[in-house]
């Protein structure tokens, strides 16, 4: 695999040119593939990738010819052992002298492309193993979004499980490259039917294995973890700083479905002026609420949740399942509804497009402010995919931002969730 922008580095005069190139390389089974990473000897490279490399992988070294000889004797070579190889490549003696494994990648002055595992000799032969040489354009733009702009912002995610993994990984995807991550849950091997990771997270903390994730989607992440949960019995100055941190972010994305951390979050929003959005789960994957709010378009987080939570219970038909946990939901002597993957899905993939349009800025996709969004036929949903838009009030104004010590700062905000909680 070769990216991108790799054989620019070889333009010039010298046509004749050998030189040690880096690789990572990944097997199954009786497949490999391998990965260039560099061109050029350690310290005076080249060239660098700059795409994303597979983790686990084996490092390897090789070279890099380049030639304007016919190399047809290699290039037609099925594989196998090369009796002659020495003398039909003069350039290559010195290394297969090294009797050791080496990677050799061939270009020729036509631009045909060869590569090859070289290995030991047996029998005074060496052995090439062929490989197919793919070469990877330039990053297709299969997004919408102002990748540009959105590549500017440093985006919080509160909550690193099913919900926040998705979305954080939705919005690198998208163009972000900034992060904060917050939660202090170990991954769990129960945690894999409905989380963006796999089963090399089990055991880690989310923060650390998202941040991991993520990395392997764009490689220029700049990703920052906290390990807690808003609210817990955590030490106040670890507390203070993490709230901080959310508050400098350009955009805080809320996905604990915990009140506490969400009165936390929506704190941090209204005091320094910064955008929030959330997104709630059903008991059961019903459906959900995807919601928004903006600084001085939208009312702050707190009084935009009250308007929905009073919305709901002004619905003429209220939802009685009781919930046994956060994604089932009781149907006495029906089958339970339970949230899956593909439930959990869609109600982040909404909350990350409420995300985008927020940081491309300009005129805004989406008319309202929240969303009641249908998974199954219960409650006011006619039939999946029913979706309600919930008309949010401006009834409380944002705050200008104050310049406070964190004591100051932590008191206002248990200050500003009592007013907004009270009848």
């Amino acid at each position: 695999m070769v990216p991108d922008g790799a054989w620019a580095s070889l333009d010039g005069p010298l046509l004749e040119l050998m030189v040690e190139i880096s690789l990572v390389q990944t097997a199954r089974q009786l497949n490999r593939v391998a990965y260039l990473r560099t061109i050029g000897a350690e310290g005076s490279e080249l060239w660098k990738s700059h795409v994303p490399a597979p983790t686990n992988a084996a490092k390897r070294t090789g070279y890099l010819l380049r030639t304007g000889q016919d190399m047809s004797v290699l290039a037609l070579h099925g594989g196998g052992a090369f009796d002659d190889l020495a003398d039909r490549v003069p350039e290559l003696a010195a290394i297969l002298a090294k009797a050791e494994p080496t990677f050799l990648i061939v270009v020729e002055g036509s631009g045909r492309l060869t590569a090859f595992d070289i290995l030991p000799k047996k029998d005074g032969k060496p052995l090439l193993l062929p490989y197919r040489v793919i070469e990877e354009g330039a990053l297709a733009r299969r997004s919408a979004s102002n990748r540009e702009a959105i590549a500017l912002s440093r985006v919080a995610i509160v909550g690193c499980g099913s919900v926040g993994s998705k979305v954080a990984a939705s919005l690198a995807r998208a163009g972000v490259r900034k992060f904060l991550f917050v939660d202090e849950d170990i991954f769990l091997t129960g945690n894999l039917v409905r989380n963006e990771l796999d089963a090399r997270a089990i055991g880690w903390h989310k923060v650390d294995a998202l941040a991991d994730r993520i990395e392997q989607i764009v490689p220029d992440a700049d990703i920052v973890t906290r390990k807690l949960a808003l609210g817990s019995q955590t030490s106040g100055t670890a507390m203070e700083s993490a709230l901080e941190m959310i508050g400098d972010c350009d955009l805080i994305v809320e996905a604990t479905a915990d009140a506490t951390s969400f009165n936390l979050c929506a704190g941090a929003a209204k005091r320094n002026r910064k955008p929030m959005v959330w997104a709630e789960v059903f008991a059961g994957g019903v459906g959900g609420i995807v919601a928004r709010a903006r600084p001085d378009l939208d009312p702050p987080p707190l009084t935009a949740r009250n308007q929905i939570t009073t919305w709901c219970e002004d619905r003429n038909t209220p939802w009685a399942a009781e919930a046994k946990n956060p994604y089932d939901a009781d149907r006495g002597e029906e089958p339970p509804f339970i949230a899956d993957d593909a439930d959990i899905s869609v109600i982040a993939a909404h909350a990350t497009r409420f995300a985008i349009d927020i940081m491309q800025g300009g005129d805004t996709s989406f008319p309202h402010s929240a969303y009641a969004i249908g998974l199954k036929k219960a409650w006011i949903f006619e039939a999946p995919f029913d979706t309600w838009p919930i008309e949010l009030r401006a009834s409380s104004r944002w705050e200008q931002p104050v310049a406070a010590s964190h004591d100051e700062e932590i008191a206002a905000f248990l200050s500003e969730m009592i007013d907004e909680e009270r009848p």
